[in-house]
């Protein structure tokens, strides 16, 4: 396993800085979003409902857009092990056009040169097969199939599959990284970001802790984490930004630092002048109940979960600009 240092630095600020203080440049038409899990849910909504700000989505192993109609027990039906009840796309569809036109969601116009991949182990049996075509049916409805790539053949369970990093590709514990031969991040952000250079055979740039601004009110972590590319501190080269979205059970809350450190993400990262950021989701066994620190997809901050105003929604999107401002 090609190995990785990490240096973790505190930041008493909320956004972030380089090692001299100077703040990357961000180029805006290269700035997009991934999530595994309730992290690719979310990856989903907070695309669609921010297109104006994302170029591009990568999707492991989640679902359509508000298959869960604001219902845990829907969300726990139809949108994961479900083998036998398709999806109602064309509902679903129709619900994101009339979102959008209320302002709830971006202007879907958006999503027509934006780039999409979508992954789904083949022995994944937590997401079904069902759930990611809806997925994939649903992007479909937007984003021309040019730009729309789906990976479904490799043998992988409901983690993020890696190449030479984590766990046995036959094993399901945490941090939920499986080595199965499979670069997922590589080759998401390769789709996402064309012409990428080989990866970093070792990182040495620092992991930066950083103050999230309203985290309390959308139930996460007021610690987040960045990633800022030693080309990137200085300012004068522009950047691409990635947002990563953790699934359940991958927050810092629950693994440290291992799903970071173990995904892969760092090494393309480093040497293409990516800087990453990862929120993190804060655990609650009550009101909200949801222990795993899972993404909200199906209502705990409320009503307004999967549209601009919801709450995790507002706070992710507001990040995003604070970084590429």
């Amino acid at each position: 396993m090609r190995s990785v240092f990490l240096s973790i630095l505190l930041l008493t600020g909320t956004v972030l800085a380089g090692s001299h203080g100077t703040k990357p440049n961000i180029d805006p038409e290269r700035v997009t979003v991934s999530g595994i899990s309730s992290g690719a849910h979310m990856a989903h909504q907070l695309h669609l409902a921010y297109s104006e700000l994302f170029s591009g989505a990568g999707i492991v192993s989640g679902g359509p857009y508000f298959c869960a109609d604001n219902s845990l027990l829907t969300a726990m039906g139809r949108c994961m092990d479900n083998t036998d009840e398709p999806l109602p796309v064309d509902e679903l569809v129709a619900v994101i056009r009339e979102q959008a036109a209320a302002g709830n969601l971006a202007d879907t116009n958006n999503l027509a040169d934006d780039r999409v991949w979508l992954f789904h182990g083949s022995k994944d049996v937590t997401i079904a097969r069902l759930v990611h075509d809806a997925t994939a049916d649903v992007y479909a409805a937007f984003v021309p199939p040019e730009n729309l790539v789906e990976v479904n053949d490799i043998p992988a369970g409901h983690f993020l599959a890696a190449d030479g990093r984590g766990h046995g590709c036959d094993e399901m514990k945490p941090p939920f990284v499986g080595d199965c031969g499979y670069d997922t991040a590589g080759t998401l952000l390769g789709y996402l970001y064309p012409d990428l250079v080989d990866p970093a055979v070792e990182v040495s740039t620092e992991l930066l802790e950083v103050t999230l601004p309203g985290a309390d009110d959308a139930e996460l972590l007021e610690t987040a984490y960045l990633f800022v590319p030693a080309a990137c501190a200085s300012g004068e080269q522009a950047c691409g930004l990635h947002l990563v979205l953790h699934g359940c059970a991958q927050s810092a809350e629950v693994v440290g630092t291992a799903f970071i450190e173990q995904s892969g993400y760092l090494q393309w990262a480093e040497s293409n002048g990516i800087v990453l950021a990862f929120p993190q989701v804060e655990k609650s066994m009550v009101a909200p109940m949801n222990p795993h620190g899972c993404w909200d997809w199906w209502g705990y901050t409320g009503d307004e979960y999967a549209y601009r105003d919801g709450e995790q929604m507002k706070v992710l999107a507001d990040w995003i600009r604070s970084l590429s401002n």
